[in-house]
């Protein structure tokens, strides 16, 4: 079963950024397990799937690991839901022209918070409730934008739409940014179409390193018969025995000459039985439920997955779905987070204080 993990997570792991929101940002050529800048690791839903007319809020999981801070960290939102852009192309909500219902507020982007807050225009023009193609360019945005790490907005009563060939389902698209600096609007380009014109710059408006910011791409689906929950976390295990959430873990740095020779733990994520729901829409009949993985995050030592596989959409629970994480040489205090994800945009959040000694 190990063998046949390391397959389907070589899928996914190409496939979380797109399916779960993580869209730009972080150090080029760097392992997605090390943490060494700003990083947003996931955004939870309490509803992934939501009916119409209820209230869905967002939840990031963040994290700024820069070893050095000239500006600090923040959470912003862009309080605009994008509501079924054509072929669920998210770089399509900044395109009126391009999203459902001929590119109109009330069937493409729509103001679900005053944009700005005291509903007058932001400075250097632009009419606030006019959509993403509104918000002007080139400014400050920040005093304007919702900022913090939970950002809620409520589905639309008409959001479901019939789909040729699927059953009629709605999607809104959120756009946030985890940024140390300014956040502002830049021009599209017609050389980069799916690039999401939102920038993190200095005062000056030049744009910051990938390590100052990470661009966040979120969906929430809505059915009219169909449910989902998030994973349910209940323990998390090193090296088979369970671990106290609050105390985290406890390593001994590694003292071998060469890396490879350092003695590895085993770090293992147990979700209920119950997190594995049936995945109606997967093979048409009903049969199927839902893959479950984890993510796993560390700003000190080595992980040998970035994931592992622990729930297998037809056989179940996979029953080796540790991971090896290997402690750095020197003794310190850092930080280790594992994100659940299943395949219907359900997620769980696990951060541990981690202590090599």
């Amino acid at each position: 079963m190990r063998v046949r993990s390391f397959v389907v997570l070589c899928v996914l792991a190409a496939s979380i950024a797109a399916v779960f929101g993580l869209a730009c940002g972080g150090t080029a050529f760097d392992s997605q397990s090390k943490v060494n800048g700003v990083r947003m690791f996931g955004v939870r839903a309490d509803k992934p799937y939501a009916k119409p007319g209820e209230t869905v809020t967002l939840e990031v999981l963040s994290t700024d690991a820069r070893r050095a801070k000239p500006r600090p960290l923040e959470i912003f939102w862009i309080p605009i839901v994008c509501i079924n852009p054509r072929d669920d192309l998210y770089y399509l909500c900044f395109v009126p022209s391009q999203t459902a219902d001929g590119g109109s507020i009330d069937g493409g982007t729509r103001l679900v918070a005053p944009f700005p807050p005291d509903g007058g225009a932001p400075p250097g023009g632009g009419a606030s409730g006019g959509g993403l193609s509104s918000i002007p360019v080139g400014i400050d945005l920040g005093p304007f934008l919702p900022k913090g790490p939970t950002f809620s907005f409520p589905m639309p009563d008409d959001v479901i739409k019939e789909r040729p060939g699927t059953p009629p389902y709605g999607l809104a698209v959120v756009f946030n940014i985890a940024c140390a600096g300014q956040v502002r609007l830049a021009e599209r380009t017609g050389n980069r179409p799916q690039q999401v014109p939102i920038q993190c710059t200095d005062e000056n408006g030049v744009p910051l390193s990938p390590d100052d910011y990470v661009i966040g791409i979120n969906r929430v689906y809505s059915y009219a018969d169909r449910t989902n929950t998030n994973p349910v976390v209940e323990r998390i295990t090193l090296d088979g025995v369970d671990v106290d959430p609050k105390q985290g873990i406890t390593v001994d740095r590694c003292v071998a000459k060469r890396r490879s020779d350092c003695k590895p733990v085993k770090i293992d994520v147990k979700v209920s039985d119950a997190s594995w729901e049936p995945n109606p829409g997967a093979d048409g009949k009903g049969n199927q439920r839902e893959q479950i993985w984890v993510a796993y995050y560390s700003d000190l030592g080595d992980l040998q997955d970035e994931a592992r596989l622990l729930f297998d959409s037809t056989e179940g629970r996979i029953s080796e779905s540790d991971v090896e994480f290997r402690p750095p040489y020197e003794p310190g205090e850092g930080t280790l987070w594992a994100v659940v994800h299943d395949n219907r945009a359900g997620a769980a959040f696990v951060v541990l204080p981690l202590h090599v000694q």
